[in-house]
């Protein structure tokens, strides 16, 4: 139910419809870049940075082939093997971020190939425009974590029509409809998971494989709930950040992100914390459906993203403004 008390901004309709970002950018997207493209260095920050990555994560959960290599920065300056003969994206939903505008002013005196520019308006679409780099305009989504899927159908869509990959846009599509046609379980799944976590620190894990879905579900809770919230993966965490939990000094719950394709180590390892942790950390595992891979993609997603919304009901906390990064930013610029 949307509570305009609460939900001030009605983030509900955008949560509801962010499936439909991904078909949608197929459909509209049409700049491409060179064939001949090697190397390509994505800048962004938060919600106009996560996309790039699940990205990464749809080429390797869908063993879909990419002839180039793609390199995620979020600083004010380009890394230092970056040269001419890179493309660069550079990505702020505001238009404003301060550190993507300088990095985009360090990739114009490397004198970078090509530049791509992903804005939904301010300085960056400014600049796209006096110096015609390619635009990629963003729509109106109230805020960059909930632009994702226009985002990563935008880079699947910007480097089909460059010869670049070669994905299946209906199987895209069948596992949009798929999931929206699902809504109301996946809802009534996040309603039970908000419930557990409130009044708890949150802890995320998953797969490598997954590892950035973990990440996001992380970063939602932060914005949408407010809340503090950790993510990790197998097996990695079972090699050194579990131990922290031998010495509990507040409250928390543990989900577990687990595919039914997961390799059988780091499912019996998943088995194995969660009977380990059951009462330290209320240890639960959350099974990811079997299917196409892009279908677990967005079902896992999406129901991250309606937890961490019903997560902020129960917080009594408006889902959609950042308040605190508003404030930080408002300093930086004093």
């Amino acid at each position: 139910m949307f509570n305009e008390n609460i939900d001030k901004q009605n983030l509900r309709e955008i949560i509801s419809d962010l499936p439909k970002q991904f078909a949608q950018a197929l459909e509209t997207v049409s700049v491409k870049i060179s064939t001949e493209t090697k190397k390509i260095i994505f800048c962004g920050l938060g919600g106009s940075a996560f996309p790039a990555e699940l990205f990464q994560t749809f080429l390797d959960a869908t063993k879909t082939k990419f002839n180039a290599a793609l390199y995620v920065s979020r600083d004010y300056c380009l890394p230092h093997f970056v040269d001419n003969s890179w493309c660069g994206f550079f990505s702020s939903y505001s238009g404003n971020t301060e550190e993507t505008l300088s990095a985009l002013e360090n990739a114009e005196k490397i004198g970078l190939s090509s530049i791509v520019i992903f804005a939904h308006g301010g300085k960056l679409k400014q600049i796209a425009a006096e110096k015609g780099y390619l635009l990629v305009e963003i729509p109106d989504f109230k805020q960059p974590r909930m632009s994702y899927g226009y985002f990563v159908g935008a880079l699947i869509k910007i480097f089909q029509n460059s010869n670049l990959l070669t994905a299946d846009f209906d199987e895209i599509t069948q596992s949009v409809q798929q999931c929206l046609a699902e809504q109301p379980a996946i809802e009534a799944q996040a309603r039970k998971l908000a419930l557990s976590i409130k009044d708890k620190i949150s802890v995320v894990y998953s797969s490598a494989l997954w590892k950035y879905i973990a990440m996001v579900w992380k970063i939602n809770f932060n914005e949408n709930a407010k809340t503090p919230c950790f993510w990790n993966f197998f097996p990695e965490l079972n090699h050194n950040e579990m131990v922290g939990f031998a010495n509990l000094v507040d409250n928390y719950k543990a989900v577990i992100l687990k595919d039914p394709a997961d390799h059988e180590r780091n499912k019996k390892r998943m088995d194995i914390f969660t009977k380990i942790f059951d009462e330290k950390l209320k240890a639960e595992i959350i099974e990811m459906p079997a299917g196409a891979p892009f279908y677990k993609m967005i079902w896992t997603l999406w129901l991250g993203l309606w937890t961490s919304y019903h997560l902020a009901l129960l917080n009594n906390v408006d889902p959609t403004p950042v308040d605190l990064v508003e404030e930080f930013k408002l300093r930086m610029s004093e």
